[in-house]
């Protein structure tokens, strides 16, 4: 017997898209702001789970705000090639919705992937459907007229798409919404003579949930499933919060499953510094219509996924909550030339970091950026947070000459919440200085000057640590690579949360390495390791 313990992907994962093709599974989660867009993980049993890194590399995201960027990608295979398909959202205000929709498509999943055709800007969240040879794209339609009668989510949108011509025929409002909310990130599916539509509603909090409806017609109408909400944390007291937004597989064997996202809370704070993660249901049909295993629209903590190899339907010798997201992880890296750090889970914002971040011998070089506030050149790589009580340590060698040139160690939600331990420059000792920086919402805190620690001439190399156990973290930092001394006070996590940062805030919390210089942008920071040690085993 083969189990997962929920959630298969831990940490910043929301959005997920699963699909099933030559032999293996693939799963696809969104990443706003962050590079690699799209992020993109392969299974062959739904138990462990291997990154492969991003798809998309070449949008410039510079300037788009905290958690705008690619949204809710969706990925399809139609027998004989991959189609993936994303939005671009350059701002989201809540009112007007500046978004652009595109396809791209491959034979293999490691591509090459085609040029991104342009398909439509009438709404976000699209995806396509395939039918005997021809594409359809359905997404959310946006109306934002300040009139009477009026709601911003008008319908879900289905409309035919032609490689060559664009969208064609006539758009049409196949799915009116739901009673719980607006409808976003849908998906259709054909199983026997039903078309299926699922779709996200009720918001991306405490309300989310996962509505089905069907039709014995591609255009409607759509009957909403007697047993709506699939699934929903809301009517329950469960570990899995937030739980909607998802899409169907079937396994070898010809059993069901759901990806959804979701997110864990603090165990004293109803916050989720995590951010949405990514978690797995099996499905069951009753007279034709989805409903999850155990017989109400909870989702579960631990699945049975036995018999969802992709090699063969008996596969032996899985033990029960194996897989890659199970029990304490560690993670660790020597920094080199050849390092592949795009397919061990590092994240940078807004592109690629524009030359200023160089893989050598002796480390990772990260020449300094903009400050940690801006939307546009950040020297900023990070991973992220995967369970609630974990450290993070690295070393580096760098040497300021101005109060505006740090390097360091960085616990980041956005440009509105994070903290910062980083080694600086005090012009009255002339000396480099240890400090903690925090921005919560803008209003910002630093250690104090007197409480700041200063740095031998003679000490090359700083190693900095930080500590996190539910909602305290604690800085730390070692000037003999030895002993280590605790800096600043005890700091809340909390703050690294959708539920904290102000604005809309779909990401999760990360903890990474950066460099900034608003002097004279001349100042290297070289960080030769990183380590990451996640503590806590599954409840």
């Amino acid at each position: 017997m083969a189990q997962i313990t929920n959630p298969i992907l831990t940490g910043f994962h929301p959005d997920p898209c699963i699909v099933r093709a030559k032999g293996k599974y693939y799963l696809i989660t969104s990443t706003f702001e962050w590079y690699p867009m799209i992020a993109l993980y392969e299974s062959e049993d739904l138990v462990t789970w291997k990154p492969k890194g991003g798809i998309l590399h070449d949008i410039d995201l510079r300037g788009i705000p905290d958690s705008a960027g690619i949204w809710a990608p969706s990925l399809t295979w139609d027998g004989e090639r991959f189609y993936l398909m994303y939005t671009v959202s350059k701002q989201i205000d809540g009112y007007f919705k500046d978004v652009e929709n595109y396809v791209v498509t491959a034979e293999a999943i490691d591509g090459p992937w085609s040029e991104p055709v342009f398909v439509n800007v009438s709404g976000f969240d699209p995806a396509m459907f395939h039918e005997d040879g021809r594409h359809y794209v359905i997404n959310p339609m946006w109306d934002p007229r300040p009139l009477p009668g009026h709601k911003k989510f008008n319908g879900l949108v289905l409309q035919e798409f032609d490689f060559e011509k664009g969208m064609t025929g006539e758009a049409e409002v196949v799915f009116p919404g739901s009673p719980r909310g607006g409808s976003e990130g849908p998906h259709i599916m054909k199983k026997d003579h039903w078309y299926y539509i699922l779709t996200a509603v009720g918001g991306t909090g405490r309300h989310h949930s996962i509505t089905v409806a069907r039709s014995e017609n591609l255009w409607g109408p759509y009957e909403i499933s007697p047993y709506d909400p699939l699934i929903t944390a809301w009517e329950k007291d469960t570990r899995l919060k937030k739980s909607g937004h998802g899409n169907f597989v079937e396994a070898p064997n010809g059993r069901w499953y759901m990806v959804h996202l979701c997110a864990r809370y603090l165990e004293k704070k109803d916050v989720c510094p995590l951010g949405r993660e990514t978690a797995l249901q099996e499905i069951e049909w009753i007279d034709g219509w989805p409903r999850m295993v155990q017989g109400d629209c909870t989702p579960a903590d631990i699945v049975d996924v036995t018999g969802a190899y992709t090699g063969q339907a008996d596969r032996p010798g899985i033990p029960t909550g194996a897989g890659a997201a199970q029990g304490a992880e560690a993670y660790e890296i020597c920094f080199a030339e050849d390092s592949t750090l795009e397919k061990e889970e590092w994240m940078t914002l807004r592109g690629d970091g524009g030359g200023r971040l160089t893989l050598n011998a002796d480390g990772l070089h990260i020449r300094g950026g903009d400050s940690l506030t801006s939307l546009f050149d950040q020297s900023l790589i990070a991973r992220r947070w995967t369970s609630f009580d974990f450290t993070v340590e690295t070393e580096l060698s760098f040497r300021p000459y101005h109060y505006l040139q740090t390097a360091g160690l960085v616990c980041y939600y956005n440009t509105k919440v994070f903290y910062y331990l980083n080694v600086g420059f005090d012009e009255k000792a002339k000396r480099r200085v240890l400090s903690v920086l925090k921005n919560d919402n803008m209003e910002f805190w630093a250690l104090p000057e007197e409480e700041a620690v200063l740095v031998p001439e003679e000490t090359d190399k700083i190693r900095l640590k930080a500590k996190v156990c539910q909602e305290e973290l604690t800085f730390w930092y070692s000037l003999d690579g030895k002993e280590y001394h605790q800096i600043g006070p005890v700091l809340d996590t909390s703050i690294l949360s959708d539920e904290h940062a102000q604005g809309w805030a779909y990401t999760g919390a990360v903890a990474g390495i950066t460099a900034v210089d608003n002097f004279n942008k001349d100042t290297e920071a070289v960080f030769r390791w990183f380590r990451q040690q996640d503590k806590e085993r599954r409840k």
